[in-house]
Protein backbone atom coordinates (compact mmCIF):
# COMPACT_ATOMS: atom_id res chain seq x y z
CA UNK A 1 0.00 0.00 0.00
CA UNK A 2 2.72 2.38 0.35
CA UNK A 3 4.43 2.12 -3.43
CA UNK A 4 0.55 2.62 -4.24
CA UNK A 5 0.42 5.94 -2.19
CA UNK A 6 3.81 6.71 -3.65
CA UNK A 7 2.57 5.83 -7.21
CA UNK A 8 -0.22 7.60 -7.36
CA UNK A 9 0.88 10.63 -5.79
CA UNK A 10 3.90 10.46 -8.56
CA UNK A 11 1.14 9.45 -11.57
CA UNK A 12 -0.71 13.05 -10.40
CA UNK A 13 1.92 15.00 -9.98
CA UNK A 14 2.85 14.31 -13.64
CA UNK A 15 -0.31 14.66 -15.33
CA UNK A 16 -0.72 17.80 -13.85
CA UNK A 17 2.46 19.48 -13.18
CA UNK A 18 4.72 17.24 -14.89
CA UNK A 19 3.36 16.69 -17.88
CA UNK A 20 2.70 20.26 -18.53
CA UNK A 21 6.57 21.17 -17.93
CA UNK A 22 7.28 18.46 -20.51
CA UNK A 23 5.42 19.27 -23.07
CA UNK A 24 6.54 23.09 -22.32
CA UNK A 25 10.38 21.43 -23.05
CA UNK A 26 9.91 19.21 -25.60
CA UNK A 27 7.82 22.19 -27.65
CA UNK A 28 10.75 24.54 -27.42
CA UNK A 29 13.48 22.15 -28.66
CA UNK A 30 11.63 19.94 -31.28
CA UNK A 31 8.53 22.40 -31.85
CA UNK A 32 7.52 24.60 -34.95
CA UNK A 33 5.09 26.85 -35.61
CA UNK A 34 2.42 26.60 -39.07
CA UNK A 35 3.38 28.82 -41.92
CA UNK A 36 0.82 31.34 -41.80
CA UNK A 37 -0.39 34.22 -44.26
CA UNK A 38 -3.39 35.44 -45.32
CA UNK A 39 -5.66 33.57 -47.14
CA UNK A 40 -8.98 33.90 -48.43
CA UNK A 41 -10.72 30.07 -49.60
CA UNK A 42 -14.60 29.26 -49.51
CA UNK A 43 -16.13 28.89 -45.65
CA UNK A 44 -18.43 26.63 -44.48
CA UNK A 45 -19.61 28.29 -41.23
CA UNK A 46 -21.65 25.04 -39.52
CA UNK A 47 -23.76 25.93 -36.15
CA UNK A 48 -25.18 22.99 -34.96
CA UNK A 49 -28.31 23.89 -32.70
CA UNK A 50 -30.86 21.72 -30.50
CA UNK A 51 -33.29 24.14 -28.89
CA UNK A 52 -31.19 27.24 -29.40
CA UNK A 53 -33.36 30.16 -29.55
CA UNK A 54 -32.22 32.08 -26.59
CA UNK A 55 -29.07 31.92 -28.81
CA UNK A 56 -29.16 31.91 -32.31
CA UNK A 57 -30.05 35.22 -33.07
CA UNK A 58 -27.43 36.70 -31.42
CA UNK A 59 -25.07 34.06 -32.61
CA UNK A 60 -26.42 34.77 -36.42
CA UNK A 61 -25.96 38.46 -36.31
CA UNK A 62 -22.48 37.99 -34.70
CA UNK A 63 -21.50 35.11 -37.78
CA UNK A 64 -22.56 38.29 -40.35
CA UNK A 65 -20.61 40.71 -38.90
CA UNK A 66 -17.61 38.72 -39.14
CA UNK A 67 -14.61 40.42 -41.30
CA UNK A 68 -14.55 38.24 -44.16
CA UNK A 69 -15.70 38.64 -48.05
CA UNK A 70 -19.22 37.82 -48.12
CA UNK A 71 -19.39 35.61 -51.41
CA UNK A 72 -17.03 33.23 -50.02
CA UNK A 73 -18.68 32.69 -46.53
CA UNK A 74 -21.79 30.45 -46.36
CA UNK A 75 -23.47 29.96 -42.88
CA UNK A 76 -25.60 26.92 -42.41
CA UNK A 77 -27.57 26.08 -38.83
CA UNK A 78 -28.17 22.44 -38.82
CA UNK A 79 -31.07 21.93 -36.35
CA UNK A 80 -31.33 18.29 -34.57
CA UNK A 81 -35.26 18.38 -34.75
CA UNK A 82 -35.76 21.28 -32.57
CA UNK A 83 -38.60 21.44 -30.60
CA UNK A 84 -38.32 25.49 -30.14
CA UNK A 85 -38.05 28.75 -32.06
CA UNK A 86 -34.70 27.68 -33.81
CA UNK A 87 -35.84 26.89 -37.11
CA UNK A 88 -38.29 29.93 -37.48
CA UNK A 89 -35.09 32.07 -36.44
CA UNK A 90 -32.64 30.38 -39.31
CA UNK A 91 -35.34 31.02 -41.47
CA UNK A 92 -35.87 34.57 -40.87
CA UNK A 93 -31.95 35.17 -41.97
CA UNK A 94 -32.80 33.08 -45.30
CA UNK A 95 -32.54 36.79 -46.71
CA UNK A 96 -29.01 37.50 -45.65
CA UNK A 97 -27.89 34.06 -46.83
CA UNK A 98 -28.27 32.17 -43.70
CA UNK A 99 -29.64 28.37 -44.96
CA UNK A 100 -31.15 25.80 -42.24
CA UNK A 101 -30.97 22.06 -42.33
CA UNK A 102 -32.97 20.37 -40.48
CA UNK A 103 -33.13 16.99 -39.11
CA UNK A 104 -36.66 14.98 -39.07
CA UNK A 105 -36.09 14.45 -35.39
CA UNK A 106 -33.55 14.42 -32.92
CA UNK A 107 -31.13 12.06 -34.14
CA UNK A 108 -27.89 12.82 -31.97
CA UNK A 109 -25.26 15.36 -33.18
CA UNK A 110 -22.85 12.74 -34.59
CA UNK A 111 -25.60 11.38 -36.79
CA UNK A 112 -26.84 14.95 -37.59
CA UNK A 113 -23.16 16.27 -38.82
CA UNK A 114 -22.97 13.08 -40.53
CA UNK A 115 -25.93 14.00 -43.01
CA UNK A 116 -25.04 17.96 -43.10
CA UNK A 117 -20.91 18.01 -43.42
CA UNK A 118 -20.65 16.35 -46.93
CA UNK A 119 -23.41 18.88 -48.34
CA UNK A 120 -21.39 21.83 -47.22
CA UNK A 121 -19.65 23.84 -50.20
CA UNK A 122 -17.12 25.45 -48.48
CA UNK A 123 -13.17 24.21 -48.97
CA UNK A 124 -13.09 24.45 -45.35
CA UNK A 125 -15.61 23.62 -42.48
CA UNK A 126 -15.95 25.63 -39.50
CA UNK A 127 -17.82 24.47 -36.57
CA UNK A 128 -19.32 27.27 -33.96
CA UNK A 129 -21.74 26.89 -31.16
CA UNK A 130 -24.63 28.36 -30.70
CA UNK A 131 -23.73 30.32 -27.28
CA UNK A 132 -20.25 31.25 -28.79
CA UNK A 133 -19.64 34.57 -30.72
CA UNK A 134 -16.42 35.54 -32.43
CA UNK A 135 -14.52 38.18 -32.68
CA UNK A 136 -15.02 39.93 -36.44
CA UNK A 137 -11.22 39.11 -37.39
CA UNK A 138 -11.72 35.36 -35.13
CA UNK A 139 -12.47 34.11 -39.13
CA UNK A 140 -9.31 35.47 -40.79
CA UNK A 141 -7.12 34.38 -37.84
CA UNK A 142 -8.19 31.06 -38.00
CA UNK A 143 -7.94 30.30 -41.66
CA UNK A 144 -4.41 31.78 -42.42
CA UNK A 145 -3.11 27.97 -40.60
CA UNK A 146 -4.28 26.68 -43.46
CA UNK A 147 -1.68 28.55 -45.92
CA UNK A 148 0.23 25.49 -43.79
CA UNK A 149 -0.64 22.21 -46.55
CA UNK A 150 0.06 20.06 -43.62
CA UNK A 151 -2.27 21.72 -41.27
CA UNK A 152 -6.11 20.10 -41.51
CA UNK A 153 -7.28 21.31 -38.15
CA UNK A 154 -7.10 24.69 -36.51
CA UNK A 155 -8.67 25.60 -33.10
CA UNK A 156 -9.80 29.17 -31.72
CA UNK A 157 -9.26 30.39 -28.17
CA UNK A 158 -12.47 29.72 -25.91
CA UNK A 159 -12.98 32.66 -23.22
CA UNK A 160 -16.12 33.09 -20.65
CA UNK A 161 -18.16 36.02 -20.81
CA UNK A 162 -19.65 35.13 -17.53
CA UNK A 163 -20.40 36.03 -14.17
CA UNK A 164 -18.39 36.24 -10.80
CA UNK A 165 -21.23 34.14 -9.31
CA UNK A 166 -21.23 31.21 -11.53
CA UNK A 167 -19.07 28.06 -11.60
CA UNK A 168 -17.68 28.33 -14.84
CA UNK A 169 -16.79 32.32 -14.56
CA UNK A 170 -14.61 31.06 -11.72
CA UNK A 171 -13.76 27.69 -12.05
CA UNK A 172 -13.62 27.26 -15.66
CA UNK A 173 -11.85 30.22 -16.50
CA UNK A 174 -8.93 29.13 -14.50
CA UNK A 175 -8.94 25.90 -15.98
CA UNK A 176 -8.82 27.06 -19.08
CA UNK A 177 -5.74 28.93 -18.63
CA UNK A 178 -3.88 26.58 -17.27
CA UNK A 179 -5.26 24.01 -20.40
CA UNK A 180 -4.72 26.98 -22.72
CA UNK A 181 -0.99 26.82 -22.01
CA UNK A 182 -0.84 23.22 -22.66
CA UNK A 183 -2.79 23.64 -25.69
CA UNK A 184 -0.22 25.89 -27.09
CA UNK A 185 2.38 23.76 -26.27
CA UNK A 186 1.06 20.59 -27.93
CA UNK A 187 0.08 22.83 -30.88
CA UNK A 188 3.76 23.95 -31.23
CA UNK A 189 5.29 20.24 -31.07
CA UNK A 190 2.72 18.88 -33.20
CA UNK A 191 -0.76 18.72 -32.63
CA UNK A 192 -3.72 19.51 -29.83
CA UNK A 193 -5.98 16.82 -28.13
CA UNK A 194 -9.18 17.60 -29.26
CA UNK A 195 -10.83 21.44 -30.03
CA UNK A 196 -13.10 23.60 -28.65
CA UNK A 197 -16.56 23.20 -29.77
CA UNK A 198 -17.02 27.12 -29.52
CA UNK A 199 -14.92 27.68 -33.13
CA UNK A 200 -13.07 25.12 -34.63
CA UNK A 201 -12.34 24.07 -38.49
CA UNK A 202 -10.99 21.57 -40.65
CA UNK A 203 -10.25 21.28 -44.43
CA UNK A 204 -13.85 19.90 -45.42
CA UNK A 205 -11.85 17.11 -47.71
CA UNK A 206 -10.65 15.21 -44.84
CA UNK A 207 -13.80 15.00 -42.53
CA UNK A 208 -14.52 11.24 -42.01
CA UNK A 209 -18.02 10.07 -40.52
CA UNK A 210 -18.62 10.08 -37.04
CA UNK A 211 -19.99 6.46 -35.97
CA UNK A 212 -23.16 6.32 -34.04
CA UNK A 213 -23.16 7.48 -30.41
CA UNK A 214 -20.11 9.48 -30.73
CA UNK A 215 -19.36 11.38 -27.76
CA UNK A 216 -17.24 14.87 -27.93
CA UNK A 217 -17.29 15.46 -31.84
CA UNK A 218 -15.09 18.20 -31.20
CA UNK A 219 -12.65 16.00 -30.20
CA UNK A 220 -13.12 13.03 -32.45
CA UNK A 221 -13.53 14.99 -35.41
CA UNK A 222 -10.14 17.06 -35.11
CA UNK A 223 -7.89 13.23 -34.46
CA UNK A 224 -9.72 11.66 -37.12
CA UNK A 225 -7.75 14.52 -38.89
CA UNK A 226 -4.41 13.87 -36.85
CA UNK A 227 -4.58 10.36 -38.00
CA UNK A 228 -4.57 11.08 -41.19
CA UNK A 229 -1.40 12.49 -41.05
CA UNK A 230 -2.12 16.26 -40.72
CA UNK A 231 -1.79 18.69 -37.65
CA UNK A 232 -4.09 19.73 -35.34
CA UNK A 233 -3.09 23.27 -34.24
CA UNK A 234 -3.95 26.39 -31.87
CA UNK A 235 -4.52 29.68 -33.23
CA UNK A 236 -5.11 31.85 -29.90
CA UNK A 237 -5.27 35.27 -31.43
CA UNK A 238 -8.72 33.69 -32.52
CA UNK A 239 -11.40 34.41 -29.95
CA UNK A 240 -14.80 32.66 -29.21
CA UNK A 241 -16.79 34.36 -26.34
CA UNK A 242 -18.82 31.59 -24.19
CA UNK A 243 -22.15 32.98 -22.76
CA UNK A 244 -23.77 30.25 -20.73
CA UNK A 245 -23.72 29.83 -17.26
CA UNK A 246 -23.68 26.77 -15.00
CA UNK A 247 -25.09 25.31 -11.67
CA UNK A 248 -23.24 22.73 -10.09
CA UNK A 249 -25.92 19.64 -10.88
CA UNK A 250 -25.46 21.28 -14.58
CA UNK A 251 -21.63 21.42 -14.82
CA UNK A 252 -21.27 18.40 -13.11
CA UNK A 253 -23.71 16.57 -16.01
CA UNK A 254 -21.58 18.17 -18.27
CA UNK A 255 -18.42 17.28 -17.83
CA UNK A 256 -19.68 13.27 -17.04
CA UNK A 257 -20.86 13.43 -20.43
CA UNK A 258 -17.20 14.56 -21.75
CA UNK A 259 -15.67 12.12 -19.62
CA UNK A 260 -17.46 9.33 -20.93
CA UNK A 261 -16.53 10.59 -24.18
CA UNK A 262 -13.05 10.71 -23.03
CA UNK A 263 -13.41 6.77 -22.43
CA UNK A 264 -15.05 6.46 -25.74
CA UNK A 265 -12.17 8.36 -27.45
CA UNK A 266 -9.59 6.12 -26.05
CA UNK A 267 -11.03 3.25 -27.50
CA UNK A 268 -11.81 4.49 -31.30
CA UNK A 269 -8.45 6.29 -31.36
CA UNK A 270 -6.07 3.43 -29.44
CA UNK A 271 -4.40 3.30 -33.04
CA UNK A 272 -2.67 6.67 -31.73
CA UNK A 273 -0.46 4.86 -29.28
CA UNK A 274 1.55 3.54 -32.08
CA UNK A 275 4.54 5.06 -32.45
CA UNK A 276 4.59 5.85 -35.86
CA UNK A 277 2.17 9.22 -34.57
CA UNK A 278 5.73 10.21 -32.64
CA UNK A 279 4.86 12.70 -30.07
CA UNK A 280 0.88 12.83 -30.68
CA UNK A 281 1.29 9.12 -28.87
CA UNK A 282 3.03 10.75 -26.03
CA UNK A 283 0.72 13.59 -25.61
CA UNK A 284 -2.26 11.57 -26.05
CA UNK A 285 -1.29 8.91 -23.06
CA UNK A 286 -0.47 11.59 -21.17
CA UNK A 287 -3.23 14.15 -21.40
CA UNK A 288 -6.12 12.04 -22.52
CA UNK A 289 -5.77 8.62 -20.91
CA UNK A 290 -3.78 9.33 -18.07
CA UNK A 291 -6.00 12.68 -17.01
CA UNK A 292 -8.97 10.08 -17.82
CA UNK A 293 -8.01 7.97 -14.97
CA UNK A 294 -6.75 10.77 -12.38
CA UNK A 295 -9.97 9.56 -9.98
CA UNK A 296 -9.04 6.52 -9.39
CA UNK A 297 -5.22 7.66 -8.46
CA UNK A 298 -7.24 10.14 -6.43
CA UNK A 299 -8.92 7.85 -4.63
CA UNK A 300 -6.19 5.22 -4.25
CA UNK A 301 -3.54 7.65 -2.50
CA UNK A 302 -6.41 8.96 -0.64
CA UNK A 303 -7.03 5.44 1.04
CA UNK A 304 -3.22 4.45 0.89
CA UNK A 305 -1.89 7.25 2.62
CA UNK A 306 -3.14 5.91 6.28
CA UNK A 307 -0.71 3.23 5.70
CA UNK A 308 2.34 5.77 5.59
CA UNK A 309 4.65 5.72 8.77
CA UNK A 310 3.87 8.96 11.31
CA UNK A 311 4.30 12.19 10.69
CA UNK A 312 3.72 11.17 6.74
CA UNK A 313 -0.07 9.62 7.05
CA UNK A 314 -1.03 12.66 9.21
CA UNK A 315 0.56 15.14 6.95
CA UNK A 316 -1.01 13.10 3.44
CA UNK A 317 -4.68 12.36 5.20
CA UNK A 318 -4.64 16.54 6.46
CA UNK A 319 -3.65 17.98 3.11
CA UNK A 320 -6.30 16.05 1.45
CA UNK A 321 -8.35 16.55 4.40
CA UNK A 322 -7.60 20.34 4.05
CA UNK A 323 -8.33 20.32 -0.44
CA UNK A 324 -11.68 18.20 -0.19
CA UNK A 325 -12.99 19.84 2.26
CA UNK A 326 -12.43 23.33 0.60
CA UNK A 327 -14.42 21.98 -2.39
CA UNK A 328 -17.11 20.99 -0.12
CA UNK A 329 -17.70 24.37 1.49
CA UNK A 330 -17.38 26.26 -1.67
CA UNK A 331 -19.89 23.49 -2.88
CA UNK A 332 -22.34 24.65 0.05
CA UNK A 333 -22.22 28.21 -0.38
CA UNK A 334 -22.56 27.57 -4.59
CA UNK A 335 -25.82 25.68 -3.29
CA UNK A 336 -26.64 28.98 -1.19
CA UNK A 337 -25.77 31.02 -4.10
CA UNK A 338 -23.05 32.79 -2.30
CA UNK A 339 -19.84 31.76 -4.52
CA UNK A 340 -16.65 32.25 -2.61
CA UNK A 341 -14.00 32.78 -5.02
CA UNK A 342 -10.67 31.47 -3.74
CA UNK A 343 -13.12 28.36 -3.06
CA UNK A 344 -14.18 27.77 -6.39
CA UNK A 345 -10.87 26.26 -8.41
CA UNK A 346 -10.60 23.32 -5.65
CA UNK A 347 -14.13 22.87 -6.17
CA UNK A 348 -14.09 23.15 -10.08
CA UNK A 349 -11.18 20.80 -9.72
CA UNK A 350 -13.02 18.02 -7.38
CA UNK A 351 -16.16 18.39 -9.43
CA UNK A 352 -14.51 17.61 -12.60
CA UNK A 353 -12.87 14.50 -11.09
CA UNK A 354 -15.82 13.14 -9.47
CA UNK A 355 -17.86 13.89 -12.85
CA UNK A 356 -14.90 11.91 -14.64
CA UNK A 357 -15.32 9.21 -12.12
CA UNK A 358 -18.71 9.12 -12.99
CA UNK A 359 -18.23 9.45 -16.68
CA UNK A 360 -16.02 6.20 -16.67
CA UNK A 361 -18.32 4.19 -14.61
CA UNK A 362 -21.35 5.27 -17.22
CA UNK A 363 -19.54 4.12 -20.31
CA UNK A 364 -18.32 1.01 -18.50
CA UNK A 365 -21.56 -0.54 -17.30
CA UNK A 366 -24.28 1.14 -19.83
CA UNK A 367 -24.57 1.89 -23.35
CA UNK A 368 -24.50 5.98 -23.92
CA UNK A 369 -27.26 8.09 -25.14
CA UNK A 370 -26.89 9.38 -28.49
CA UNK A 371 -29.54 12.48 -28.41
CA UNK A 372 -27.29 15.57 -27.43
CA UNK A 373 -28.17 18.71 -25.29
CA UNK A 374 -26.30 21.06 -23.15
CA UNK A 375 -27.40 20.95 -19.95
CA UNK A 376 -29.18 24.11 -18.98
CA UNK A 377 -28.52 26.09 -15.41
Amino acid sequence: MIFMCWLSLATLSYIYAGYPLLVWLLAHLFGREPQRREITPTVSLLIPAYNEDAHLERKLRNSLALDYPKHLLEITVASDGSTDRTDAIAQSFHAQGVALMRMPSNVGKSAMLNAVVPHLRGEIVVFSDASGDLEPDALRRLLRNFADPRVGCVSGLYRLRATGSDLRGEGEGLYWTYETFIKEQESRLHSILGAHGAFYAIRAALFQPLRDGAINDDYLIPMQVVAQGYRAVYEPEAKAWEHETASVESEFARRRRIAAGNCQQIVELRRLFHPRYGWVALTFFSHKVLRTLAPLFMITLLLSSAWLPRPWATLMLGLQAVFYGSAWIGYICQRRGHAVKWLSPSLYFCLGNLAMLAGVLAYCLAPQHVVWGRPRS
